[in-house]
Formats: structure tokens, sequence, C-alpha cells
């Protein structure tokens, strides 16, 4: 693990409704079975990084929950192309997001070479991706694909914008993978400095006490089981991973792009 690592330095209140509450409404229901984020977590780090219409970008982008809270947030979306099943909910939570009269808009691009990409009104002002992973997952070929997705977009970003990367505890054969070290390997390699590490709650506080919700049905969350196989409580955080690129490193200066 790189040595300048930052540790957890802050608390996020966002999760006082669950995720199936937040997105009733505002992302089709297709959208429950991602996990990367939910919509308050980001619209917190979109509005907490950025300012209106700056540009958020998603290089894996699922479907579509950080484009669509960007475009509802009065940002621009760009996004490289995503998984040919989330397509169609992509498409549907920007429509979604259009019709509330955002005043955002979203470009989805066909790869890391389309043209379009050059018609941007600037940089990119923020990366933001959730890393996705299953119990079965190889987490040698999600790091590996996070890197990919971090190395096509860097040269995108301003010289000291912001990436972020979240993740939820991962626990394979019922012990919990030290993701966020892993993760800052993947960042160091694309060039990227830790600016920050935030804990985002997705479980409500009562007083001071952090109040876990159950899984609904077995087999709902199968990483949420101990080392006997026993279902326990969903995940009550997510780690909110902070980095920039150092002001040395990119192709653009603030005011245009190249």
């Amino acid at each position: 693990m790189p040595k300048n690592v930052v540790r957890p330095a802050s608390v996020w209140a966002t999760g006082h409704r669950s995720p199936r509450q937040q997105i009733v409404g505002r992302h089709i229901g297709a959208t429950r079975s991602d996990t990367a984020l939910t919509p308050a977590i980001a619209r917190w780090i979109i509005e907490t990084y950025t300012d209106p219409g700056e540009i958020v970008c998603d290089p894996n982008p699922g479907p579509g929950l950080v484009l669509a809270e960007a475009v509802r947030a009065g940002r621009h979306s760009l996004a490289l192309p995503t998984q040919p099943r989330w397509e169609s909910a992509l498409e549907a939570n920007l429509d979604l997001a259009r019709l509330a009269g955002s005043a955002g808009h979203a470009t989805l691009l066909d790869s890391i070479d389309d043209p379009r990409a050059a018609d941007l009104p600037g940089a990119v002002d923020l990366v933001l991706t959730g890393l996705r992973h299953t119990p079965a997952s190889d987490p040698c070929r999600v790091l590996v694909g996070l890197y990919e997705d971090l190395d096509a977009v860097a040269d995108w970003v301003w010289p000291g914008g912001h990436v972020v990367i979240t993740c939820r505890p991962w626990r394979r054969r019922g012990r919990l993978v030290d993701l966020p070290g892993q993760i800052h390997e993947a960042a160091d390699a694309a060039g990227l400095v830790p600016a920050d590490h935030c804990i985002a709650l997705i479980a409500p506080m009562h007083g001071h006490q952090l109040r876990p919700r159950h899984s609904i049905r077995a087999g709902d969350h199968p990483e949420g089981t101990d080392l006997h196989g026993c279902r326990t409580t969903q995940p009550t955080h997510l780690d909110v991973l902070v980095f920039q690129l150092p002001p040395a490193v990119g192709h653009s200066v603030k005011g245009g792009r190249q």
C-alpha cells in the first residue's frame, strides 16, 4: 500500500432513507440491483466536488445513476460505454432526469477515442465511479478493471481535479478484503495522489447509534455472511476514496482543452 494513504477523516449522514426508498420515483427499479452507489451518496459527492455547469465523468456507469444525479444537479455528465445489461436502464434513468426539468446534459461516448470528447466545454472536473463486485469476483480482475477505467480518463481531468471511487465492504470466504488499500494501489499506478477518505453511511443513525438494516430475503446479499455462512446485516457504509490529479500531470490547463 502507498505510504501516503489517507485514513478515514469524516462520516457522511447519507443513510436516513434506504437505498430502495431513494430510488423510487427517481431511478427505475432495475437500478436497485446495482450496489456501487446510492443516489444520496452520489449527490453528496457531486455537490461537494463540483459546481453547477461543471463536468462529471463515470468511466464505468452501470445503470447511469451517477450520470442521472449529475444531470439533476445541473452538471454535465460524460460516460464511456456501459455493459450491455445496463444499456436500457442507463437510458431510462437519463430520460427520468430530463423529464424532471434538469439543466444538465449527458454525453455517452462510443469509445475512449470518440471525437465528441473534443467538443466538451472544458476538461472533466470530477471522475466518480463505484466499484462493483460479487462474492465470486476475482479481486485481481476487479482492480485491473478499475485501473483501466482510471487510466482511460485521467488525462481528461483538470490538473488538481478530483477522482472519487466508492466501494462497499467485501468479504470473501468470510474474511474482509482490504479493498480500500488495493484501490489506492490502482490509483497510484494511474498517477493519482490520495486527498481524502470518507465514510458514507447507508444505514440510519438514531442518536449516536448506527442501526444496520437486515436483508429482506436470504441470499439478497451473500457477502453479508459470517465464517459459518450465516446471514448477517447489510453493509452500513461505503468507503469514499478521494484522489487528485497532480498539477504537473494532465494535458490541459484550466480554461480550455487541448
